[in-house]
């Protein structure tokens, strides 16, 4: 004999910098359960195109644009205009309950009356009704619209429309709580942009829910 020695017969995975003897700290499981982790707060900013305008194929909220057309409101009617594209693309994902809402300057408007079968746009009409009504503050100089809804599941939203913001865009920021699972999150941005003008969508905060 030469001294050489037969080689060791190895098993795939058996050696390496990852392998059963030397597994690593996150693995694809890791990675997996923390994808699915479902959220109980999210937090994202929305900016908007310069101008307050809606995609070509926006779905139209039901009677805005037939309101805006009466020259009712003209100093805030982009305000008007990104709030009822903004109460529409919430409503389509469900959230069409409002508990609370308001205009700065200004100050609160009317609440809703709760509809036993409420539609598809019914907070879009419940807001012109509001405007309309000799009980709420004006809406011709507000700068920002703040709502509360709520949802099936327990979920709510509060949402913000603001005329200017960075740099001199409309802006909208959604707090999302409840539970949400990674998809309902991109369900909602995806309602959103296909019903305004967003440029860019940011989650600047989020917290996962507990236990699951």
């Amino acid at each position: 004999m030469s001294g050489s020695r037969e080689p060791a017969l190895a098993a795939p995975g058996l050696i390496g910098p990852i392998s059963i003897l030397n597994q690593p700290i996150s693995g694809p499981r890791s990675n997996r359960r923390r994808k699915n982790r479902p959220f109980s707060h999210v937090h994202l900013e929305l900016d908007l195109a310069r101008t307050a305008g809606v995609p070509a194929n926006a779905p139209a909220p039901g009677g805005l644009e037939e309101f805006l057309r009466g020259g009712k409101i003209v100093e805030s009617a982009d305000l008007l205009r990104l709030t009822g594209s903004t109460l529409h693309a919430l409503s389509a994902r469900g959230l069409r309950r409002v508990d609370h809402w308001e205009v700065s300057p200004g100050g609160w408007l009317p609440p809703p009356e709760v509809s036993p079968r409420p539609g598809k746009d019914e907070t879009v009409g419940h807001l012109l009704k509001a405007i309309e009504s000799k009980d709420g503050p004006s809406m011709a100089q507000a700068r920002s619209f703040s709502v509360r809804l709520s949802g099936p599941g327990g979920k709510h939203v509060d949402a913000v429309v603001r005329r200017t913001h960075r740099g001199g865009r409309h802006s909208i920021s959604l707090d999302l709580h409840g539970t949400w699972t990674r998809e309902e999150v991109e369900g909602l941005k995806g309602a959103m942009a296909d019903r305004l003008p967003v440029e860019h969508t940011e989650m600047t905060k989020f917290q996962y829910a507990y236990g699951k």
